[in-house]
């Protein structure tokens, strides 16, 4: 300590500590690790925007959209800044509790939001946006400037999805560079609630918009059943397809039971075994068809409720 005291000064010993805790971890391999963090299979929502505000009605449209996001989505949504002032700090305060808020800074550093998680990789502001592109599966952009571009185009880049509140002008209207392609509606998205990103009448219908679209998009990523792969593969739907089994399966155990009559009659009893075998396992299928159709319904059911609104499960309690 004293070897260490006589050569760096507080700052410079602090400063030293924090790049050596950041530089142990590329990008990547923290990416990966707070990914494992917030959880795997959660669905990781950024939010980007300006350090002050520029325009009159963003920092409205903000605490509307914090507000919305927060009961709107399910639990399973979870929002993380940067913890820069501005548009980072008022979504944090605003987003119902702050349960569902992770902050992340540099190695070293806190944040100063008082409202949720904090995380910390990099060893400095720069090696923290560079995470930051890499952990969302969709972001949120309000205003912005050459910052927020940057950080978007390294997002956009690997295929992670971006609203751009167009209407609030900056990097989200498609300056500074900002990626053309991602102020595009992506196929997941819907006309009109896409097209609100950009009309400047009413804040709550943007803020709105925003909380639909992020539900489009967490539907979207949602793995398909087995009924939506086997409807690509054969046409057919749900109901159409249990029919036909269901046909199908009567008419070969109406066959079975006329066979085995037929040999019974003859008494060719060999031969009326062998049917009757296969008549057992005809009832095995039948078993294993229904066994595998009611755990299908069941992981549905299971699946659609992270989708479902937080303020709605309070609303039945």
């Amino acid at each position: 300590r004293k070897e260490l005291g006589d050569k760096e000064t507080p700052p410079e010993a602090a400063a030293r500590l924090r790049k050596e805790l950041g530089d142990k971890e590329t990008p990547p391999e923290a990416a990966a690790r707070l990914r494992k963090e917030l959880g795997d299979k959660d669905l990781i929502v950024c939010i980007l925007g300006s350090t002050k505000f520029q325009g009159a009605e963003s920092e409205e449209l903000v605490k509307a959209m914090a507000a919305e996001l927060s009961s709107a989505v399910g639990s399973r949504v979870k929002f993380v800044t940067g913890g820069m002032p501005g548009v980072q700090e008022v979504f944090a305060k605003h987003c119902g509790e702050g349960d569902r808020v992770w902050n992340l800074l540099p190695v070293g550093e806190e944040s100063s939001f008082g409202v949720g998680t904090q995380l910390n990789a990099g060893a400095n502001l720069e090696a923290r946006r560079a995470i930051f592109g890499l952990l969302g599966d969709l972001y949120i952009t309000v205003e912005g400037g050459p910052g927020v571009s940057e950080e978007v185009k390294a997002a956009h880049a690997r295929g992670a999805a971006v609203v751009p509140l167009v209407r609030t002008g900056g990097a989200s209207s498609g300056m500074f560079d900002f990626p053309a392609a991602a102020l595009e509606k992506p196929k997941w998205a819907s006309e009109t609630q896409w097209s609100l990103l950009f009309d400047k009448e009413d804040v709550v219908d943007s803020a709105t918009a925003v909380a639909c679209l992020v539900k489009e998009f967490a539907n979207a990523q949602k793995t398909p059943n087995i009924w939506e792969l086997l409807d690509e593969l054969i046409g057919l739907d749900r109901s159409s397809l249990t029919k036909l089994l269901g046909v199908v399966l009567t008419i070969l155990v109406v066959v079975s039971l006329i066979l085995i009559y037929r040999e019974v009659s003859r008494e060719r009893y060999d031969l009326a075994l062998l049917h009757g075998g296969f008549l057992v396992l005809l009832f095995g299928l039948v078993a294993s068809v229904a066994f595998v159709l009611t755990e299908t319904f069941r992981l549905e059911e299971e699946n659609k409720r992270p989708i479902e609104s937080p303020a709605s499960d309070k609303k039945k309690d």
